[in-house]
C-alpha cells in the first residue's frame, strides 16, 4: 500500500485486553491467538506504531507475550505508546513504579512514548517530575498526553515536557478545528495522534440504531450518511479517510478485532490520495454537534 498512508497509522490495542466499543463486531474480547494474528498482519503491512495503556485490561501483557517490543518494520523497531493509570499515583515515585510495571508487562526496557491518561495530571508537579525522571533514566523516550476536550488540548500545547498529544477526532467531532488547535500544535512542534475515527463505531451504524445507542446522535449520523452518498466511498471509508487526510494529524490510531477488519482498513487507507479532493465537503459541516454525542464517556 502507499507508504504515505501506512506511516500515518497506529494500531490501538484496547480491544486485546477487554471488550471495547459500542459496535464490537465479535461481541467479545478477541482471544490471544486472534490478537496475535492481528499483530502479525499489522507488522506485515508495515504498521510501526502501537497504542496501549495500563488501564486496558490485559492488553500490555498480551503485547508482552507476543514480543511486540522486539519486532521491527522495514528495519526500524516498532514504537509502543502506553499510558499512566489515572487513579494509580499522586507522586514522583508512584509514576516510576507504574512505568516499571508497564515495562515488565510489555517485556521491554524502554517505552517510546508514555502518556498521561488525564489532563489534570499536567497540573501535578510530582507527576510531571516522574515523567521527566523516567525520560532522563531512559525508561521512556518521550512524554505525551491523551486529552478529551479542546481546553485540555490547548493547555497541553503550553507544556514543554509534552511532545505528543493524542486527541479524539472524527467527522462529527471537529471541536479542535474550531479553536485552531492543529495550526497552534504545528507552530509548537508537537506531534498529534488522533483516535476515534469511527466514534467507537457510532458513525458506521444506521441512524436509528445510533440514536438507540446514543441519544441525540441519529440526526448527525443521518447527515453524515447523506454527505457520503454518490461520492464513490462507503460510509466507513469516508470516516477513516477524513481523519487520515487531515493535514494537522500525524498519526491515526485505530482498532480492529480481526485480521479481516485490519485488511479492510488497510484497503481503505490505500485510497487516501483519491479522497483528498473530497475531505473539504465534511470539514466544517458538523460544528453544531453536542458534547454528549461526541464524548463516549458521557454516553
Amino acid at each position: 500500500m502507499a507508504r504515505k498512508a501506512v506511516e500515518k497509522l497506529a494500531l490501538g490495542t484496547v480491544q486485546f485486553g477487554m471488550k471495547y466499543g459500542v459496535k464490537n463486531t465479535l461481541g467479545r474480547q478477541p482471544t490471544e491467538a486472534e490478537a496475535e494474528a492481528v499483530l502479525d498482519a499489522a507488522i506485515a503491512f508495515g504498521i510501526r506504531e502501537y497504542d496501549t495503556a495500563s488501564a486496558y485490561g490485559t492488553a500490555e501483557e498480551v503485547l508482552g507475550r507476543y514480543g511486540l517490543a522486539q519486532k521491527s518494520v522495514n528495519g526500524a523497531p516498532v514504537c509502543i505508546t502506553s499510558k499512566l493509570d489515572p487513579d494509580a499515583v499522586d507522586d514522583e515515585e508512584g509514576v516510576l513504579r507504574e512505568i516499571h510495571k508497564s515495562l515488565r508487562r510489555l517485556r521491554t526496557d524502554c517505552i517510546h512514548c508514555y502518556m498521561l491518561h488525564r489532563a489534570d495530571d499536567m497540573e501535578r508537579p510530582a507527576v510531571m517530575a516522574g515523567l521527566v525522571r523516567a525520560k532522563n533514566e531512559g525508561l521512556i523516550r518521550m512524554a505525551g498526553i491523551s486529552i478529551y476536550d479542546p481546553e485540555e488540548a490547548l493547555r497541553a500545547l503550553e507544556n514543554p515536557c509534552i511532545k505528543i498529544i493524542q486527541v479524539p477526532y472524527n467527522a462529527l467531532d471537529q471541536r479542535l478545528d474550531a479553536v485552531g488547535f492543529f495550526e497552534k500544535a504545528r507552530a509548537c512542534g508537537k506531534r498529534i495522534y488522533a483516535r476515534s475515527a469511527f466514534l467507537q463505531g457510532l458513525l458506521l451504524m444506521p441512524p436509528k440504531e445510533a440514536e438507540l445507542r446514543v441519544r441525540g446522535s441519529g440526526t448527525y449520523v443521518a447527515r453524515f450518511r447523506t454527505l457520503t452518498e454518490g461520492v464513490g466511498f462507503s460510509v466507513g471509508e469516508v470516516a477513516m479517510l477524513y481523519v487520515l487526510s487531515h493535514p494537522g494529524i500525524d498519526v491515526v490510531v485505530f482498532g480492529v478485532d480481526t485480521v479481516g477488519q485490519l485488511e479492510e482498513n488497510m484497503r481503505v487507507a490505500d485510497k487516501l490520495d483519491a479522497f483528498q479532493s473530497y475531505c473539504g465537503k465534511i470539514r466544517g459541516a458538523f460544528a453544531d454537534v453536542p458534547r454528549e454525542v461526541v464524548i463516549p464517556s458521557l454516553w
